[in-house]
């Protein structure tokens, strides 16, 4: 029993059956060569592209030995793409590619890989029907179904990917059918591939979008989805446009294929080995950073990033990789875009429950930001700017959704006398039912401590709008939305780069490196750099947050005294807990209380085996997600991002102890088979902190390149002197008194004592201050925006 292609018409379909009989009008000898040529090349293209999954995870349908010796003599195509062999050319570069030759490529050629690529991706309605049709489904209220919703794609999203889901396959058409006959190796002729542009192709037209975007330059206020913030870039740092990437990525086919085999030839060690191997739960908590630090760190990640899964081609239908029971699925049931965790016999928590799959589907792609063929990249569904696009959302759809339209202020509803985010109305009803929340990111419900900051955020702006109505009664709803905003956005970017950054990556650092901002306007912005957040950042230096995280949440009164406590694997998804005052003000002032885990590659059961768990059942794996994702994303080992940061590359393992703990060495060298295997998030979380910061040399080198270029791309920074009308000096001057102390005091529901930090523990000189103290914990004075007499600037 093999896969086989029967041509019918021009039509492909592909079933799993033995061969068909010759059609009438062939010859039987012209039969046999094109099919089993057919066959083999059609074998190979689904392989490669992944339209039969990963070939590591079903090895039990490797292409046929006859098949290929046929292979090795075959110089064919299939009919109606012509692969003549193509002359050389000499291609002379300063880069990567001096002085190389490469086979040429013209547009005929890119066409035809084009309609091959799409051709197959037509098919896929018969194979999604098939996978339906077994009852192959992603059922709510499960595990998958709410991992579904933490990554969910939108329509705009969706629709997108689509176009590069064809550029993937047809780069992987052109990899296999033009670099590899002539002797060129898969990573070169990947890097060569990514110079062929998509303009003047079937896909021109995919690439136009960014190009008519009309931007205003005096625009007073930026966009919802980040355009137009670069005059000469329109598209620049934009939601759904890809990652950008400190390194060129590394894929197994080098196009699209997960990386699975390591430096020496040998299959890398499973995901959930890993985690297994690696992480131990040891109850380790930080000695004076609260939970704060995490849970503002989630915040500010969700709000530069999102990555969203992919669909069913055919019917946008959630994918399942999985059979429900915790089992793998039959192979001509797995869906290509599957690349499920393999558990094993032995583990030693899903083991015992017989589970031996967990799920995971690819991210959605995009169209490289060249807009040229290439290796797949990866979508950021958010803006890439820091633009509290969590609050507001990323699309002029959604922030319209969320806004009452009256007085500037955001969509509430009531509940217990509090105002509360708005509930229902979701696009994604999947998942969630009335009781969940609608914002500017569907992620604000995955667990009450991040519904609790959304919300803060939320009232945040309805105060700022009431007050700014008050102070200026001929303003329009429009002016106080965007003022408040503005002012909002103002106030998120001050505490993440004065506050938050100087716990994160030491405050010596933060001063030398010049990232604390000062109280003048700043003038390092520069319109050359790219604004789009790294993938590596994305995908795994910001991940280490999960590190921080604790199992039991306390609930904590005024004077911090414990009452309760609520346990994290029971509320997720279970958002509206938040809802009484015991438990929304008791979970801000547990979380500047608690003090967070210990940063290191020990987690929590509570996201190492009951993420989106039901009561008294397993859930996933977050450690194992992340891993695979940046296996996923094609992000390089660990290693390399070593040298990146002018960190001396590990020949041996024990080259690693220069930054990780003997007894985390002795364990990456029992799991993995060479140092150049280690996977970034493992080798980043691994690393023990330096100086005065919370994380290692080689995630902190990372996170700093990005909130460095974050700030500097921003023509909107809200301290930047280069907007269209910056702050005046007296509103400047006013943001910087900013504190999240403050944010907490003004919005919670009876808050009437908190610290100045809100980061760092209670201790002497942040003793707890009563929040009428404005002296102690500064206040941002509104005044400063009421129109004098002259014209408001």
């Amino acid at each position: 029993m093999f896969l086989v292609a029967s041509v019918d018409n021009n039509r492909w379909a592909y079933t799993m059956h033995g061969l068909e009989k010759p059609m009438d009008h062939v010859s039987a000898g012209g039969l046999m060569a094109g099919s089993v040529a057919t066959l083999a090349i059609l074998w190979i293209s689904l392989q490669t592209m992944g339209f039969l999954g990963n070939s590591h995870s079903i090895g039990v349908y490797k292409l046929p030995v006859s098949l290929q010796n046929y292979l090795a003599s075959y110089t064919g195509i299939l009919s109606g793409l012509p692969m003549s062999n193509y002359p050389y050319e000499i291609v002379v570069d300063t880069g990567h590619f001096q002085n190389r030759r490469f086979p040429h490529i013209d547009e005929a050629v890119l066409n035809n890989s084009i309609t091959f690529a799409q051709s197959l991706v037509n098919r896929m309605s018969t194979l999604e029907r098939n996978i339906v049709n077994a009852g192959v489904e992603v059922k709510a209220h499960t595990p998958a179904g709410k991992q579904f919703l933490d990554s969910y794609p939108s329509e705009d999203a969706f629709e997108r990917g689509l176009d590069a889901i064809v550029a993937m396959k047809a780069s992987s058409y052109l990899l296999h059918q033009s670099c590899r006959r002539f002797g060129l190796g898969k990573d070169d002729c990947a890097r060569y591939i990514s110079t062929l542009p998509l303009q003047g192709t079937l896909l021109s037209s995919a690439c136009s979008t960014s190009q008519v975007t009309i931007c205003n330059s005096k625009t007073r206020y930026r966009s919802i989805d980040g355009s137009c913030n670069n005059i000469e870039n329109p598209s620049w740092g934009s939601a759904m446009t890809a990652y950008t990437r400190i390194l060129f990525p590394q894929y197994f086919d080098g196009i699209q294929e997960p990386r699975h085999m390591g430096k020496t030839k040998k299959p890398l060690p499973g995901a959930r080995s890993v985690s297994v191997a690696l992480s131990t739960p040891n109850d380790q908590s930080d000695v004076s950073r609260t939970l704060t630090v995490m849970q503002w760190g989630q915040f500010i990640a969700n709000d530069l990033s999102y990555t969203p899964v992919r669909k069913m081609v055919s019917s946008g239908k959630p994918i399942s990789c999985c059979r429900s029971d915790g089992n793998a699925l039959s192979p001509r049931h797995i869906h290509p875009d599957c690349s499920a965790i393999t558990v094993s016999d032995g583990d030693p928590v899903y083991g015992e429950h017989y589970v031996r799959c967990m799920n995971y589907v690819r991210s959605l792609p995009v169209l490289r930001s060249e807009c040229t063929f290439g290796p797949v990249e990866q979508m950021n569904q958010a803006s890439h700017f820091l633009d509290g696009s969590a609050i507001y959302g990323s699309t002029l759809k959604k922030s319209r959704e969320l806004r009452e339209f009256e007085g500037g202020r955001l969509r509430v509803h009531n509940k217990n006398n509090h105002e509360f985010l708005p509930v229902g109305g979701l696009e994604i009803s999947f998942e969630c039912n009335e009781e969940c929340y609608n914002s500017g990111d569907h992620r604000v419900n995955i667990h009450p401590q991040l519904a609790v900051i959304h919300t803060v955020w939320h009232r945040e702006h309805n105060r700022i709008a009431d007050k700014l109505a008050k102070l200026n009664s001929n303003w329009s709803d429009e002016k106080l939305y965007q003022e408040a905003r503005r002012i909002v956005i103002a106030e998120i970017q001050h505490i993440s780069y004065k506050e938050w950054l100087p716990v994160l990556l030491g405050k010596r650092y933060t001063r030398a490196v010049g990232l604390i901002v000062g109280n003048s306007y700043s003038r390092n912005y520069n319109s050359e750099d790219d604004p789009a957040v790294s993938n590596e950042v994305a995908t795994a230096a910001l991940r280490f947050l999960t590190s921080l995280m604790q199992g039991q949440l306390r609930l904590t009164d005024n004077m911090r005294q414990v009452n309760t406590t609520l346990s994290l694997a029971e509320y997720f998804f279970k958002p509206s807990v938040i809802e009484t005052d015991e438990v929304f003000d008791g979970l801000l002032r547990g979380m500047t209380t608690q003090t967070s885990q210990k940063m290191d590659i020990n987690i929590i059961s509570d996201v190492t085996s009951k993420l989106f768990a039901n009561r008294d059942s397993l859930g996933l794996d977050a450690i194992s997600l992340d891993i695979q994702r940046g296996r996923d994303h094609g992000l390089p080992g660990y290693n390399q991002y070593r040298k990146y940061c002018e960190i001396p590359v590990a020949k041996t393992f024990d080259d690693f102890l220069d930054h990780i703990p003997l007894e985390m060495v002795k364990k990456l060298r029992e799991t993995y088979a060479h140092p150049d295997d280690v996977d970034l998030i493992v080798g980043g979380m691994a690393e023990r902190p330096i100086e005065d910061g919370l994380l290692g040399p080689t995630f902190r080198c990372l996170i700093f390149e990005q909130f460095s270029r974050t700030r500097r791309t921003d023509r909107y920074f809200y301290d930047s002197i280069y907007q269209p009308y910056p702050f005046t000096p007296e509103q400047l001057a006013e943001i910087h008194n900013v504190t999240l102390a403050r944010i907490f005091c003004n919005n919670g529901n009876n808050i009437t004592h908190m610290q100045p930090n809100v980061f760092l523990r209670t201790q002497v000189g942040n003793e707890l201050k009563s929040c009428t103290d404005f002296e102690a914990i500064p206040s941002v004075d509104l005044f400063a925006w009421a129109e004098r007499a002259k014209a408001y600037r």
